[in-house]
């Protein structure tokens, strides 16, 4: 009985041991084959997601930025350009802690707080393995003293770029603007991909307005690199494409003459062909360098040029808003002619000051004693302000402020610029939406000779001077030089000879000894139809008279110029504002002279008309 019991056992434990190693068998085959699966499906299925992530261990894609386009003058001179320079730049993903890389690189290279917070912005904007530059630019000393301590500072690299450079310096800052860094704000909106690389972007004038055409696409490097990250070799090249070269229409040899007659003014000046609106010379004094800008101006550096109460950074050519003036009397003069309110012979008494119904306020004349008796011709000549107040308060403000409106006032001139103002053409419409208030009969007069609410452009003045110099058919302004003339809509007068009533006087207003120009053009050989104007910075009570050289210099009066030349087949026209100076006609005539009647601008001087 016992025995075959035992036996019965041993049976069974063989039976359990052997079911045991049949299931651990399966188990094992199982596994292994579920193994062999997963190797399959890594080698076969997922083969290059693998394969991609590996290289990416070993090779990384460096963005290779474009040359920007070049900016030349319209006989080829160049005023923007690209030079070589070496900058600083860091890799972030090879730095293990940012902050005491900046506190080691700022002992050997001076890297202010301002510079390191706006590095930080790009990082935290910008994926890790792309490069940063944290200084630009480097001095020799600076790329020297850097080259003998990069071993001690890893993930910091000298880069040779090409960096921006406007040889003119302050010439036409106002006109190229400057390109800088990207703001944290740029960095938020700029297309990732198409500035890949870029570090900086147009930020005012045609460097800003034709950014897109400027900066050209980027293109990229594979680069081998080792288990630190270090770049060791360029295994293939995709070439970047350059930004498109930019031609313009401005005269760089004009811009000079006309910064040297503005000298140390504030003031603009704007000059243009009329035949197409083709901006041969445009500028704003004083002026800043737009290298420094480039290079990365410090705190202190800007701060100075922004308090600058002469307003460096101002563009007064498209941004500064001015009264018109005695400028806009041949115009108010032409509505009259149309709207047959006065003659071109027909005559009024000016005693030196006017009253409406003959009663109330006394609206002055600038010549104390008045002009006596004057026609129309005699009014432009001697810009006579009771002749106009007379006219303005037979036209109405409806009828002054439709004309002012189709000679290019209180709208944007179009010009290929940003920022431009608009300017403002008062009504009563206008009046009881900007102030909430009724138009008094008293301003319409006052707009009739250029003042009060109305104010003006620069460039709106040179598109005024346009309109009269062509006979009423004036261009949009333009400074690309591919930019094909655009009509404005024309000045429709019903007769020619009012255009004769208008232009004759304003040429004797440098030519007749009467004229308010005259003593600036005396002797000037070419003939020039022109109109002064004299803008009040401050109102004056009703028997206050007006001392220039006894009040603060920021009181006194602007001066104003438009002109053409020549009178007949005119192929240039100006605009004049100085600020709180007079004789803004003697720089219109110091620019002409110079510019048409040198010997060595004689060949150039009047551009052929494209």
């Amino acid at each position: 009985m016992y025995k075959h019991q035992h036996l019965h056992a041993q049976l069974h434990e063989k039976r359990l041991t052997s079911q045991r190693a049949i299931i651990g068998t399966i188990l094992i085959g199982i596994m292994i084959a579920g193994l062999l699966v997963r190797i399959a499906y890594l080698q076969i299925t997922d083969h290059q997601k693998y394969a991609t992530l590996s290289n990416n261990n070993q090779l990384r894609l460096v963005p290779i930025p474009p040359p920007r386009g070049l900016i030349y003058d319209r006989n080829g001179k160049i005023l923007a350009k690209n030079i070589p320079a070496f900058h600083l730049a860091i890799i972030p993903d090879q730095v293990e802690d940012m902050v005491q890389t900046l506190t080691a690189l700022n002992k050997i290279i001076p890297i202010d707080k301002e510079q390191q917070e706006t590095f930080l912005d790009k990082v935290e904007q910008s994926p890790s393995h792309q490069r940063q530059f944290i200084k630009l630019k480097l001095t020799e000393e600076e790329v020297s003293r850097f080259a003998v301590n990069q071993y001690r500072i890893p993930g910091v690299f000298l880069i040779v770029d090409l960096i921006r450079d406007y040889p003119y310096g302050t010439l036409l800052a106002h006109v190229l603007g400057y390109v800088s860094e990207a703001s944290k704000e740029d960095l938020i909106k700029m297309d990732k991909k198409r500035y890949a690389g870029t570090y900086q972007l147009g930020k005012t004038g045609l460097e800003k307005f034709y950014e897109e055409k400027l900066q050209g696409t980027p293109g990229y490097q594979q680069m081998e690199t080792d288990v630190r990250g270090r770049e060791v070799r360029a295994l293939s090249t995709f070439p970047a494409i350059s930004g498109t070269d930019l031609h313009l229409t401005i005269d760089v040899e004009l811009q000079k003459i006309v910064t040297e007659a503005l000298g140390e003014n504030k003031g603009a000046v704007v000059v243009v062909d009329p035949n197409n609106g083709e901006v041969l010379a445009l500028a704003s004094t004083p002026s800043f360098d737009p290298n420094q800008f480039v290079r990365g101006i410090d705190k202190r550096s800007y701060s100075s040029l922004r308090l600058d109460p002469m307003r460096p950074l101002f563009n007064r050519t498209t941004q500064g808003l001015y009264p018109p003036a005695s400028t806009v009397k041949p115009i108010v003069a032409l509505a009259g002619l149309s709207a047959q309110k006065i003659t071109a012979h027909q005559r009024v008494f000016d005693p030196g000051w006017y009253q409406l119904n003959g009663v109330g306020r006394y609206y002055r004349d600038w010549q104390e004693h008045g002009h006596g008796w004057t026609d129309l011709e005699k009014s432009i000549r001697e810009s006579c302000d009771i002749y106009y107040y007379m006219l303005a308060e037979k036209l109405g403000i409806s009828i002054l402020a439709q004309w002012f409106s189709e000679v290019g006032f209180g709208k944007v001139t179009g010009i290929d610029l940003p920022g431009e103002q608009k300017g403002i053409v008062p009504s009563q419409a206008w009046k009881k939406k900007a102030l909430g208030t009724v138009w008094y009969p008293g301003e319409t007069l006052i707009t009739g000779i250029g003042q009060g609410y109305i104010s003006v452009t620069p460039l709106q003045l040179a598109t005024l001077a346009s309109y009269i110099a062509t006979r009423g058919q004036a261009y949009t302004l333009h400074l690309n030089k591919t930019q094909a003339p655009k009509k404005l809509p024309p000045l429709k007068i019903p007769e020619e000879k009012n255009w004769d009533a208008v232009i004759e006087p304003m040429h004797q207003v440098t030519q007749h000894p009467h004229g308010t120009a005259f003593r600036h053009f005396t002797g000037f050989t070419l003939d020039v139809a022109g109109k002064t104007g004299t803008a009040q910075v401050f109102g004056l009570k009703a028997n206050e008279k007006y001392h220039h050289d006894e009040i603060a210099q920021h009181l006194r009066d602007h001066s104003l110029f438009i002109g053409f030349t020549p009178i007949h087949q005119p192929k240039i026209a100006i605009a004049v504002v100085l600020e709180n100076q007079r004789a803004s006609a003697l720089v219109a005539r110091q620019i002409l002279e110079k510019y048409l009647t040198e010997p060595q601008h004689v060949a150039d001087q009047i551009p052929k008309t494209s």
